[in-house]
This record gives structure tokens, C-alpha cells and sequence, in this order.
């Protein structure tokens, strides 16, 4: 009898410990419930008080501003945790720009059992981005590692993420999620019609890598057999045919994604779908009009016969004209990243075709404000491979009018337009002080900008620059090095690699090398101005002065003979 009371004791109290348990855990499943001129040739958001229905572009705000949109995450990594980063471009422009994008640093914490977490190898973190008034692009990074890459984003959003890369899950919450999860499944198309294609090797028969003792029996080996193939293309008709028919099997290359957007058409927006059928559309095509640019029009231009030449020309008419029938919501000619590289690439065409202006095309064919971000990727992409900037900058600018994208040609101009003083921004030496821009010395200056791993900028600074300089000093040239390391240990060790002990070493980074990346277009190392007496720009890269060391002397001395002097021998 008492171990029988005992037991229906203990019975009781692990029956009222189980639903008191369940009582927390439901309560909180509860509230989480409530959370919702001519181109070239080559905290989370109560549900319960928003409104039912779909949502539109600008959604409501809640407990953020409008265009604020609220991340929540949780993540389990099996490695050690990477720094974990947030990349938001909030109006897309070209891939070759930083301009107006931000990244934002995220700093996950444990997870404590009161909020929900149950699983102790779960971190969380929370942020806030600020978009426009239309969407954007999030990516997500785990150092360098893309978690989520190119997704967009809505304004005003409330968006949960759960990232448990021990089972490479990525899963999807909130009021929109739908939105995302499209995406998601979007995205995977893309992989495994990349996977599951032959991977595509354009080269002659007379290859040695095709002729050499042993690789004919090799490709004849894997020929046909399951897993992973290589297609062998000669350059010419038999690559262009394969490219081009392509776009002749476009129903049936795209009827899986058709059917994903068919399947999500009743879960999203009218503005939302149309978005992303812009996104299916021009990725697809954009890839083949590139390819065809980039690759095969030199080749169809000036080595196949002019019978030969109007055929292949009127085959890529009759689908750009096809891709001009493509109709697409005007907001989403305005958001969509594929859909303005798509319209780039058919413009650019036929203005090489017909010999004329890309900004008189633009135009003909668009106007107000898809016109102005046309004319604003053009010179973002292409403005490099251009004699006369100045001129096509100003000319672009007279017919561009509003922003963001009158605000991105302006930037061009003050980045390729020499003359103006030199960005204030603050500098740290050797020694751990600060030096500001304005205290270089009152002497023409070179300065030099890489990072500690670049190959190529070790390479040119042995090379060409620091002989370069040893020619000039004499006649009153400086020159100074600027890392752009983050790391301060890595800077200081390798200068002797990548610099030189004895010229003036600092180094750039925060807000300032964000600063000066965007306000002088430095994309790509090493990076070397010329600055006057007055710390005016006077060359923003002097690298295309030359490619050898005495072809980049005799330009540098005809082009900049006025600066040099020998009257000052200034030290910083």
C-alpha cells in the first residue's frame, strides 16, 4: 500500500511537472505563433494586429518604421562560429559598385530556454536593415561563406530564419514567407540545372589538352556513364549553335521554375510574383545574350563569311525582339536585378548592330526613371572601357534626372574626373597614431593602395612603382603605402613584400576605407593616385600609363611633367 501511494504520488507530481512544462513550452509556441555611345564588343511583430490579405510592396509598419524591415535568426553551426555579416543593396545598379550598399555585423547570442530555445547549440541574433520604399537584396554571410545570396527583401518586413547548417536546413517565417521561400526554391533550380548540365569546354581540335598521349581515351571513358560529363564545343558555329539553341529550348528549360512561381501565384502579391517571374525570365536569358557579347560576337564579327554573319545576326533579332514582347510590372523593371542586366545586354546589342549610341537607344526605348537607372548600370559596367569620360559623363548626367541614379553618375564623375582635393580620412601608422590625409606633404605624392595577400600588388609595387619612384624622387616625387587590412599584425609583417621599410607605410580601414572605396570606385588592388603640391587628384590610377617600366617612366614624366620639380624634398 505505501509503495503504491508512492508511486501514485510520484505519478502526480511528474504529471504536474509535465503539464506545468507544456504549459511554458505551449505558452511560448503560443507567442512565437503571434511572431510573424557606342558599347564595347566585350524583435519580432505582433500577428495579431496585422492586416489579413497578401502583402504589397510597402508593408505596414508594426514595430518598426516603414522600409525598416526586422531580421530574426537562429543558427546551429557543428564548426566553430565564423563572423557572421548581412550585405543589403537597396537599390541595384551593377555588381562591379558598392554604391549606397551596407554591411552590417551581426553578433549571435546563446539561446536561453525562457525565449524559446531549446536546443543549447542554438545561437540567435537580431537586426533591423533600412531599405527604400521598394525591395532590396539581402545576403547573408558566415565569413566568407554565402548563406543566403541576392534574396529580396521587402520593406517593412518581419522575416525569422532558421539556419541549422548541421543538416544544411534553411527554413523561412514570418508574415511574407512565402515570398522567400519561392526564392529558396527558386534558387535550387538554378543548382541543380547547373549540377545536372555537361560542363561546357569550348576549345580547337588541335588542343594540346585534347591531343595529348591518353585524353582522347579519357573523354571516350566518361562518355555517357552516370555523374558528371564534359562537353567538348569548337569555337565558332558548332559553340554558337549550342548557345543559341538554348534560347530555342527555353519553354522546357524553364517550365520547373514556371511551375514553382504557378504553385506560390496564389500565396503572393500580384507585385510580389511578377517580381520574381522578372528575376526567372532575365536571369535566363541575360546569360545567353552575355555569353554571346562577351565570347562569340568578335568571333561571328570577323571570322565567319557575311552570309553566315546575317544568318547568326538574325537569329539573335528575332529573340531579342521576342525578349522586348516579355512584359513585366514597372515596379519590377525598377527592383529587378536580372531584368535590368537582361534590358543592358539587348540595348548594348543592337546599338553595336546599328552602329549607334547606347544613350540614344535608352531614349528611344525608355523613359522617366527605368531610363535614368539604364543610363546610370551602363556607365557603372562600362565607363572604364572609355576614351572622352568626362564628356560621356556629363552627357549621361544632362539626361538623367532622378535619384538614386542621377546621385551614382555624380559619383562616377567625381571618381574619373581628376582635379578636385583628396577625400579627408584618417590613417594609422606604424606606431599606432593617427594621421589625417590633409598632413601629406606639400609635394606631388603617389599613393599607393593593396592588401597584404594580393600577389598582383607585391608584383607591381617591385616591379614598376617603387622603380618608378627611385627614378623620380630626385625631382620632388613621394610616394607613400596605405593597406587596406583589417588585420594590423598581417600589415606590419609583410610590408617588405608588399611594400617597402623605407617610404612611409599606414594603413586604412573602418569607415574610412568604406568611405573612400565607394568615393573613389576601388574595386580591384593595387590602386595608385597621383596627388599635386595642394593634395589634388591628379590621375586616379596611373597603372594604364604603362606595362613596362620604361613605357610607364616616359608617360609619367610627358603626362605629369609640370609636377615634377627638385626644389622640395619634403618628409612626412
Amino acid at each position: 500500500l505505501i509503495g503504491h501511494l508512492k508511486s501514485k504520488t510520484m505519478n502526480k507530481l511528474l504529471y504536474t511537472f509535465f503539464l506545468g512544462y507544456m504549459l511554458l513550452y505551449g505558452g511560448n509556441l503560443l507567442s512565437q505563433r503571434k511572431v510573424a555611345d557606342s558599347p564595347p564588343g566585350n524583435g519580432l511583430v505582433d500577428a495579431s494586429s496585422l492586416q489579413s490579405g497578401r502583402e504589397e510592396y510597402s508593408t505596414p509598419a508594426q514595430k518598426v518604421e516603414e522600409n525598416t524591415t526586422l531580421i530574426y535568426g537562429e543558427i546551429i553551426n557543428p564548426d566553430s562560429l565564423s563572423p557572421l555579416s548581412l550585405k543589403i543593396i537597396p537599390y541595384y545598379i551593377s555588381p562591379r559598385t558598392t554604391f549606397l550598399q551596407e554591411e552590417l555585423m551581426l553578433s549571435p547570442v546563446k539561446g536561453e530556454f525562457y525565449d524559446g530555445v531549446m536546443n543549447p547549440r542554438t545561437k540567435k541574433f537580431e537586426t533591423q536593415i533600412l531599405l527604400s520604399d521598394r525591395p532590396g537584396y539581402l545576403s547573408l554571410f558566415l565569413g566568407n561563406r554565402p548563406l543566403l545570396e541576392d534574396y529580396l527583401v521587402l520593406p517593412g518586413d518581419s522575416i525569422k530564419l532558421k539556419l541549422d547548417l548541421s543538416r544544411n536546413a534553411i527554413i523561412f517565417a514570418g508574415k511574407n514567407q512565402d515570398f522567400y521561400e519561392a526564392q529558396f526554391a527558386l534558387k535550387r533550380l538554378d543548382q541543380q540545372r547547373e549540377f545536372d548540365s555537361p560542363r561546357q569546354l569550348i576549345i580547337p581540335e588541335t588542343s594540346s589538352l585534347l591531343t595529348r598521349t591518353g585524353s582522347q581515351e579519357k573523354i571516350d571513358y566518361f562518355r555517357g556513364r552516370f555523374g558528371a560529363e564534359l562537353l567538348i564545343l569548337k569555337p565558332g558555329k558548332e559553340s554558337l549553335h549550342y548557345l543559341i539553341g538554348q534560347a530555342d529550348q527555353a519553354v522546357d528549360i524553364l517550365k520547373p521554375k514556371l511551375e514553382i512561381l504557378d504553385f506560390y501565384q496564389p500565396k503572393l502579391s500580384p507585385k510580389n510574383w511578377d517580381l520574381l517571374r522578372a528575376e526567372v525570365y532575365g536571369n535566363f536569358y541575360y546569360s545567353i545574350l552575355s555569353t554571346f557579347r562577351k565570347f562569340h560576337y568578335p568571333y561571328v564579327e570577323h571570322k565567319f563569311s557575311a552570309k553566315d554573319r546575317e544568318h547568326y545576326r538574325q537569329r539573335l533579332t528575332d529573340l531579342l525582339t521576342q525578349l522586348r514582347n516579355l512584359e513585366f510590372d514597372s515596379q519590377s523593371k525598377l527592383i529587378s536585378a536580372a531584368f535590368l542586366d537582361l534590358e543592358l545586354e539587348r540595348l548594348i546589342l543592337n546599338a553595336l548592330w546599328e552602329n549607334r549610341s547606347f544613350l540614344e537607344l535608352v531614349q528611344e526605348n525608355h523613359s522617366g526613371e527605368l531610363a535614368d537607372r539604364l543610363q546610370a548600370a551602363y556607365l557603372s559596367n562600362y565607363l572604364a572601357s572609355h576614351t572622352e569620360q568626362e564628356e560621356i559623363l556629363l552627357n549621361y548626367l544632362s539626361k538623367t534626372e532622378s535619384s538614386p541614379w542621377k546621385d551614382r553618375i555624380e559619383n562616377l564623375k567625381r571618381a574619373t574626373i581628376p582635379g578636385e582635393p583628396i577625400e579627408e580620412a584618417q590613417l594609422i601608422s606604424l606606431s599606432g597614431d593617427t594621421v589625417f590625409v590633409s598632413e601629406l606633404p606639400d609635394q606631388p605624392t603617389l599613393v599607393y593602395f593593396y592588401f597584404s595577400t594580393c600577389g598582383h600588388s607585391a608584383s607591381y609595387f617591385k616591379n614598376y612603382l617603387f622603380p618608378l619612384y627611385q627614378e623620380l624622387e630626385a625631382e620632388g616625387i613621394k610616394l607613400i603605402a596605405i593597406s587596406v587590412d583589417e588585420d594590423s599584425d598581417l600589415w606590419k609583417e609583410r610590408i617588405s613584400k608588399y611594400s617597402d621599410p623605407s617610404i612611409p607605410n599606414f594603413n586604412l580601414r573602418g569607415i574610412s576605407k568604406e568611405r573612400w572605396k565607394e568615393l573613389y570606385e576601388i574595386t580591384s588592388f593595387p590602386r595608385v593616385m597621383l596627388l599635386d603640391r595642394d593634395s589634388r587628384i591628379l590621375s586616379f590610377d596611373i597603372k594604364p600609363l604603362g606595362e613596362t617600366k620604361e613605357e610607364l617612366l616616359q608617360e609619367f614624366r610627358k603626362k605629369f611633367n609640370d609636377e615634377l620639380s627638385t626644389n622640395t624634398n619634403t618628409s612626412l
